[in-house]
């Protein structure tokens, strides 16, 4: 008898241990990808440790290639673990995973909130970057002044598409009363650089289309 005591109180005590020792441990949240600024008709979570950078640029460049229907746009999660840690990337994340160097501070007036998207038009595939501003006037001033080199510290977001020789400057656009500016890179493509900041919640925007600025234009208004 004793000993059928025995084992019922040492099986109680093993069973309220594991209970105990579980209710202590604290269940990982989920990570959430950040909200995106627009519709956008599909999505893709590329998911890269945050040392790895030729594995994040093969993905990307994966991302590119796939085939998705004119006229939409994909957005790209992009997920970067550092050890048992994982979080989705901002735009000096992106930017430092690039070896783009943006003008001293332009990062500063950035919330973490980041989305990377591809657009699918005529021409191919146009990747754009859209990040959220706590300053729209120095964005743009920093944006401005950053026109001189972005077509070199961009050059590998135009992966296989061939730029032409650039004389002319930005120029001035303007889209549905929004204002933004564009070099053109090609005669024959849609390629190039836009930027723009979108007043409504100062959405700062840099494409590589003008189709592909246009539109992301179009989604912004649908969803303020």
């Amino acid at each position: 008898g004793f000993i059928i005591v025995f084992l019922i109180l040492a099986a109680s005590g093993a069973a309220y241990f594991l209970l105990s020792s579980r209710g202590g441990e604290e269940p990982r949240p989920k990570l959430v990808p950040p909200t995106p600024f627009f519709a956008t008709e599909t999505s893709r979570t590329l998911e890269a440790n945050t040392g790895d950078r030729t594995l994040f640029l093969r993905l990307m460049e994966d991302s590119l290639k796939e085939f998705e229907r004119e006229g939409t746009i994909k957005r790209i999660a992009i997920k970067l673990r550092d050890g048992p840690r994982e979080r989705f990337a901002a735009a000096d994340d992106f930017f430092e995973l690039y070896r783009i160097t943006p003008p001293p501070g332009f990062l500063r007036t950035l919330e973490r909130e980041f989305m990377a998207f591809v657009y699918y038009g005529r021409g191919g595939s146009r990747i754009g970057l859209a990040a959220r501003t706590r300053d729209a006037e120095r964005t743009w001033r920093d944006l401005i002044m950053w026109e001189s080199s972005l077509l070199r510290d961009f050059a590998p977001l135009f992966f296989d598409a061939k730029t032409e020789v650039v004389i002319a400057p930005f120029e001035d656009r303007t889209y549905r009363n929004i204002d933004w500016r564009f070099l053109k890179l090609s005669q024959s493509e849609d390629l190039g650089i836009g930027y723009t900041v979108f007043p409504a919640g100062n959405v700062a925007v840099i494409t590589t289309s003008k189709e592909a600025m246009e539109t992301v234009i179009i989604r912004l208004f649908d969803n303020r």
